[in-house]
């Protein structure tokens, strides 16, 4: 199956990547749509704009799966808990950060099988920039020239400094307490908020060490993303220490997770934290 993945890659990574055109066509606008869902959360015009450029394009691919997007109406969990492999999408992860005009947005594209990521697709339309990986297949990044290389997690190196990543959105009092207590085991901890998957894309490069997700998030937030983590030999982790898994129940929030580069560390001896 990985070899058929790495076929299939080129063209998943050309879908996110005219997704993110559409988006960014919004993005320049002066009204870029904003209505509020019954969530409470934001959508725009970029977000289904960009749905209905992942969608077509994930249907017109020879291999035929289901579809689970954040944008589109969701099959009930009577059709969905018997799906053994499908696609998980989120046409524009980071909303607010869209809105916002700070540029830390992505599109999020996974295929699931099993319960876990095959393979996570994660573009960055702003910066041009895409990253997709999977655990049997590494992970890999594009910049903005086109250059495509494999990535990785950095040794963690608490002597020298230790970065620790925050939602730029959804800060949660569980968050703070928890980054304290991080503080006080580390001293030369550094913290720095960032939009969308683009924090665990950051880890699976080797540009921070961890991102502990308390509040709330969906499925679709996190599966491309796990893909790409787990592809350059990060964990993505639930609060029992777990690998994290999606479709095992009928509501698509997710529980807190972990994101870790440098799977040598115990990480898991005060995780969960108690606020």
């Amino acid at each position: 199956m990985s070899s058929d993945l790495e076929s299939l890659t080129p063209e998943l990574v050309h879908i996110a990547r005219e997704a993110g055109k559409r988006i960014l066509a919004v993005y320049y606008q002066d009204d870029i749509g904003i209505q509020t869902k019954p969530d409470t959360t934001p959508v725009t015009n970029a977000d289904f704009a960009a749905n209905a450029v992942i969608v077509d394009g994930l249907n017109s691919l020879s291999i035929k799966y289901p579809l689970l997007s954040e944008e589109s109406e969701y099959p009930p969990w009577q059709e969905r808990r018997n799906w053994q492999r499908y696609w998980l999408i989120d046409p524009l992860d980071g909303t607010n950060e869209f809105i916002n005009r700070n540029g830390e947005f992505s599109v999020n594209i996974a295929l699931i099988e099993n319960n876990y990521p095959l393979l996570g697709i994660v573009h960055i339309p702003a910066m041009d920039i895409s990253y997709w990986g999977g655990e049997s297949l590494g992970a890999w990044k594009q910049d903005k020239e086109g250059v495509v290389q494999a990535i990785q997690p950095r040794k963690f190196a608490p002597e020298k400094e230790v970065i620790v990543l925050g939602s730029r959105s959804y800060g949660t009092e569980a968050a703070r307490n928890y980054l304290n207590a991080l503080k006080a085991i580390y001293p030369n901890l550094i913290s720095r908020k960032v939009g969308s998957a683009l924090k665990s894309c950051l880890i699976a490069e080797g540009q921070s060490d961890i991102y502990p997700r308390l509040g709330p998030t969906s499925e679709w937030d996190t599966g491309a993303v796990q893909g790409v983590v787990e592809g350059a030999g990060g964990l993505f982790l639930n609060p029992d220490g777990q690998r994290f898994s999606y479709n095992m129940k009928e509501s698509l929030v997710n529980p807190d997770f972990l994101v870790l580069g440098d799977k040598t560390i115990e990480w898991q001896s005060f995780w969960p934290p108690h606020s």
